[in-house]
């Protein structure tokens, strides 16, 4: 069994509070000084900045406190058609992710100015996830999980096809997309049904992946 964090529901809030916490929306609550990461292919485009998830000693079996930013180039209202394909890879340079860690560190900094998600009226919030801790099935590789009846198959995706901060990931087109490593579940979200916008294609899930060693992290989308 793998130890998982569903995201229950959010609390909103008026951006502007400095703490270390785990929140989508606003500004990044960096521990050291850092730049907001740029698109590759849009002349300088500054990225959104998603969310920050703060991994506190042994959540994911991890030794030490520390943070990691998620970015991702998005649309800057709600009416704005961009859309770029690449946020989809992990190496296609319109998603970073950012891993910091604490070195005595009490309080959070500014960096430079980063695009905020919005909602559907256009207005900024941060939003704090409310956290049920639980445990979930171990991974299945694709062709493992085609080997299952189609009972089997249902109940084990629909233990695992949530939002939530670790966990197994609920792939649906395949395992074969994430780079030779050993690598965590971080996060797991699907972005049309949140409480603020995130385009990432018709139906899209993204998976945000850690290193075991908690040292390099990457983010994919599967679209159905």
């Amino acid at each position: 069994m793998v130890k998982s964090y569903e995201i229950i529901d959010f609390e909103r809030r008026v951006p502007g509070k400095k703490e270390f916490i785990t929140k989508f929306g606003g500004a990044p609550d960096w521990i050291k000084k850092e730049n907001c990461p740029l698109s590759l292919g849009w002349d300088d485009r500054k990225m959104t900045f998603i969310g920050q998830i703060f991994l506190k000693k042994d959540m994911l079996e991890n030794d030490r406190d520390m943070m990691v930013y998620i970015f991702m180039s998005q649309p800057e209202y709600f009416d704005d058609d961009f859309f770029d394909p690449d946020i989809a890879d992990w190496d296609g340079g319109e998603n970073a992710i950012i891993i910091q860690t604490f070195d005595g560190e009490t309080t959070p900094i500014s960096g430079d100015d980063v695009m905020e998600l919005f909602d559907e009226n256009d207005e900024h919030f941060e939003y704090i996830p409310i956290l049920k801790e639980t445990q979930e099935p171990d991974f299945l590789t694709t062709e493992t999980y085609k080997q299952l009846d189609s009972d089997k198959q249902t109940e084990y995706f629909n233990e695992i096809d949530k939002d939530k901060i670790g966990g197994t990931p609920a792939f649906f087109t395949g395992d074969a997309e994430l780079p030779d490593g050993n690598w965590k579940l971080l996060l797991q979200m699907h972005c049309n049904f949140q409480p603020f916008v995130l385009r990432g294609g018709a139906m899209p899930t993204i998976f945000v992946f850690i290193s075991d060693d908690f040292k390099r992290a990457g983010m994919l989308i599967q679209d159905s």
